[in-house]
């Protein structure tokens, strides 16, 4: 798979050299370089599948227009795109045509750190990375931009692109977009800071060396190294406590109430009678629902002899809002019934546990299987590196045809891939969150916030059940999906046989006959290969559905439906995620509202841009959950997984120590 991709990929590196190499690199205007743009993301849409879901887009959208306020070049427009793919990372082409993949914006925890990233590939743009080389050297940056994160394989293409040596530049031009970056996000109002989270955490997703890529051509600095040198800088210097407290305001402001008592804490540590301080530790101690700490603090700003009058008014207001007593209570609750449905769900996910794992280890062999036969069938692709493809040849819709293919085999190794790898650890996540639920349940009385969970307990087990049954269901399609790739084989085959028999010799073309024998074999191998992908694709969808059903019984196990105060949080942090306004707290009363309802029917409403309340309404009329009826209207699942898991994570992340 990899040889074959290599290839694949290889034919479009020199398609793409012998359409944009025109004129020298120190005289590229700003319209050459926007038109090389042009060229290479033409290449980077028809190569991998763009995600065109509105809430994703507008979230990418929303960060990138912020900080396009402060750019330093108005000559370039920025045009952003959401590749669909899990990997980690992102790139930019000339002229400001910038691409973030899917994998990123589930990886990021904070508008910062995706701030952090995309202000680092505008830094390329800006400093004009990819055209102040001389002309060859210029493309390849380019291609290796464009190659770099569209696949994984990259650090394969040494021995087809020869002795082009940038390394150094690169290596150069990755530290100038970060100082850069780091200074665009920082008058864009966002944490510098977040950038070097996200460089410490992403150092060990991949362990402590750089990886394929950056490591056969040397031209990345390894996390730790470019933390080191971003640590230089005036903006990461150590924060004095005015600096601490804006930051600390600036993640509740994000709905990041985690981390904003962790800064908080630090300020107080240093100033324990800063009364903005306690204000914002009394409200956020609220949204976390640590309603003693909240009470400590806000009770310190009123008996505070220097308090001012507008703290004093606004610690008043503060604590109105904690729960007068405990929370509303049943009489005699029936805990036994929930206890058995408790039981029986674990029962299920132990025994969907073992299932599991026999399939994955199955699946990882269909992929051995599948990755041994892609390679053994790459000997058979011809090397068009040498040939001058130009456009509107018969080469090139072959080359088309190529590339077709391989957006295919992407999507059908990448979402097979991360479904098999990733179904394990999310299903002990499950049971994990089953756990959790019998926890406050194991003694002869149950008390405080648990009482107010104890009516939405059924359904939390029956999506917990679902999410179980899901994971299995997605491994087994991702096999299915696997067995459908490898029914296709045999139609690659017989292209790339045909292919490889092709004489090249028609005027630096191949004959129209050619190219008229060849069009059957590809058509069929792409309709084999589509089918397969679509399977894949399923399969994700799958394995996303079960990740937001726990997502949505956690929001609902933090506790964030009561008391009002402590709910006006989840619906502000909402509103600012979405720009849809809630359900006000006694209508979640009223209607039987979990949190987790309210946060699923605010994403589907912001998905069909209409009130929730229509949606709420369409809910009781059709009797389904929210999380299916995303499913019965074809809503994207991993927009929903990422929604849900930004909400739960702003109350249940805590920064690394």
């Amino acid at each position: 798979m990899n040889i074959w991709k290599r290839i694949v990929a290889a034919s479009a590196l020199f398609m793409l050299v012998a359409a944009s190499v025109p004129v020298p690199a120190r005289a590229v205007s700003t319209a050459t370089e926007i038109r090389i743009g042009q060229d290479a993301a033409r290449r980077v849409d028809m190569e991998n599948q763009i995600l065109s879901d509105p809430l994703l887009n507008n979230w990418v959208n929303g960060v990138a227009a912020n900080l396009a306020r402060y750019r330093a070049r108005p000559d370039i427009s920025y045009k952003f795109k959401i590749i669909d793919t899990n990997d980690i990372n992102a790139f930019s082409l000339p002229g400001g045509f910038v691409y973030v993949n899917f994998g990123l914006l589930n990886f990021v925890n904070s508008n910062d750190e995706l701030a952090g990233v995309m202000a680092h590939e505008i830094g390329h743009v800006e400093r004009r990375h990819q055209v102040t080389l001389n002309a060859k050297a210029q493309v390849l940056n380019i291609l290796l931009g464009v190659l770099s994160i569209a696949s994984p394989f990259i650090y394969r293409f040494g021995n087809l692109i020869g002795d082009l040596s940038i390394s150094k530049l690169s290596r150069i031009d990755e530290l100038q977009a970060d100082q850069y970056g780091l200074q665009l996000m920082s008058r864009a109002d966002y944490d510098p800071n977040a950038m070097v989270s996200f460089m410490s955490r992403l150092g060990k997703e991949y362990g402590d060396h750089a990886n394929g890529f950056e490591k056969y051509f040397e031209s990345h600095p390894d996390p730790k190294a470019r933390i080191a040198h971003l640590k230089g800088y005036p903006a990461l210097s150590k924060a004095d406590t005015a600096q601490l407290l804006s930051q600390a305001i600036h993640d509740e402001d994000e709905g990041r109430y985690a981390y904003a008592s962790y800064k908080l804490d630090e300020v107080l540590g240093q100033d324990s009678a800063n009364q903005i301080a306690l204000l914002h530790k009394g409200q956020v101690s609220l949204a976390l629902g640590n309603f003693d700490k909240s009470e400590l603090a806000l009770t310190e700003v009123r008996h505070s002899p220097h308090v001012s009058m507008a703290a004093e008014s606004a610690a008043n207001r503060e604590m109105a809002l904690l729960p007068a007593a405990d929370p509303p209570s049943l009489l005699k609750p029936s805990i036994a019934p929930v206890r058995s449905q408790l039981a029986t769900a674990g029962g299920i996910a132990k025994a969907d546990q073992a299932s599991l794992e026999d399939r994955v280890k199955l699946a990882k062999k269909d992929e051995k299987q599948l990755d041994d036969r892609l390679n053994n069938i790459s000997y058979e692709v011809p090397n068009f590196g040498r040939i001058d493809i130009r456009p509107g040849s018969r080469l090139e819709g072959v080359i088309n045809d190529l590339e077709h293919m391989a957006k295919d085999l992407n999507l059908l190794t990448g979402k097979s891939d991360y479904v098999v790898t990733n179904s394990s650890s999310m299903h002990k996540d499950d049971i994990s969150v089953i756990n959790e639920m019998q926890a406050p349940l194991r003694g002869s009385t149950v008390g405080g916030n648990t009482l107010t969970m104890l009516p939405f307990y059924p359904d939390m087990i029956k999506q917990m059940t679902q999410s179980s049954n899901g994971l299995v269901l997605s491994v087994t399609a991702a096999r299915g999906a696997l067995a459908l790739g490898w029914q296709a084989m045999p139609a690659l085959d017989a292209y790339f046989r045909q292919l490889d028999r092709t004489p090249l010799d028609f005027g630096g073309d191949m004959s129209p006959r050619a190219a008229q024998d060849l069009k059957p074999l590809a058509l069929a191998a792409i309709a084999q290969l589509d089918v397969a992908a679509n399977a894949a694709e399923q399969a994700q969808s799958l394995y996303f559905t079960a990740q937001a059903r726990q997502l949505y019984s956690r929001i609902t196990l933090l506790g964030v439906g009561y008391p009002a105060g402590r709910y006006a949080t989840l619906v502000r942090t909402i509103r600012d995620r979405v720009g849809i306004e809630a359900p006000n707290y006694d209508a979640t009363l009223r209607l039987a509202l979990s949190p987790g309802d309210v946060a699923a029917a605010s994403w589907l409403a912001a998905e069909e841009k209409v009130p929730v309340s229509t949606v709420i309404n369409e809910q009781r009329a059709l009797g389904r959950s929210f999380v299916d009826m995303s499913l019965d209207k074809h809503l994207s699942q991993e927009s929903l997984e990422v929604i849900l898991g930004q909400w739960w994570e702003g109350y249940a992340e805590k920064p690394e120590a």
